[in-house]
């Protein structure tokens, strides 16, 4: 199989990372990536559809890499470097419900990255990968809208020029920490 942060292959899978200059407006890297996300829920959805179609080993492969290295990145920028700087603006309890959603979402990733695995490797995924799939889809994609139309504007709103530098420079050093 091969590992987890292997290049993209001709799977039709193939979604570019984000540029990182994109850093330099934090908010536009982190909706960006939402974007991208976006996109490779549809992969997944594919995946968990037809898990022995040809593509399905490489596009296994991609998500394999975005759900273990790629997204856990993005959620510790949120959860470590974003929310703090908005917990005192958060009037609508949005932050918990975000926190409570990631949290969800790690329990299906790790059933998903499993069943990824085998596939990858050719194999077939254990009975329950396709419902974690698309559980996983349903849950992300709300969770997504909900960051775009509520927090998205919050911290537009209420994060000024200094902690915007401050956000910025706590994802990119997150970023030069990754091998």
């Amino acid at each position: 199989m091969p590992p987890d942060d292997a290049p993209p292959t001709a799977s039709g899978a193939d979604v570019a990372p984000i540029q990182a200059a994109l850093l330099d407006d934090p908010l536009a890297f982190l909706s960006a990536e939402h974007a991208r996300q976006t996109a490779l829920l549809g992969h997944l959805e594919r995946v968990a559809r037809e898990p022995q179609a040809r593509a399905a080993r490489g596009i296994a492969v991609v998500l394999l890499r975005w759900l273990t290295r790629e997204l856990p990145l993005h959620v510790a920028d949120e959860e470590r470097s974003l929310y703090p700087r908005l917990a005192a603006f958060d009037e609508a309890g949005v932050l918990d419900e975000l926190r409570e959603e990631h949290r969800r979402d790690r329990r299906l990733i790790a059933d998903i990255a499993s069943g990824l695995r085998r596939i990858a490797r050719g194999g077939v995924p254990e009975p329950g990968f396709a419902e974690a799939a698309r559980e996983f889809v349903a849950g992300h994609r709300k969770h997504l809208a909900h960051e775009e139309t509520v927090l998205t504007p919050l911290a537009r709103r209420w994060l000024g020029p200094e902690a915007m530098a401050a956000l910025a420079a706590e994802m990119v050093a997150r970023r030069q920490q990754q091998p």
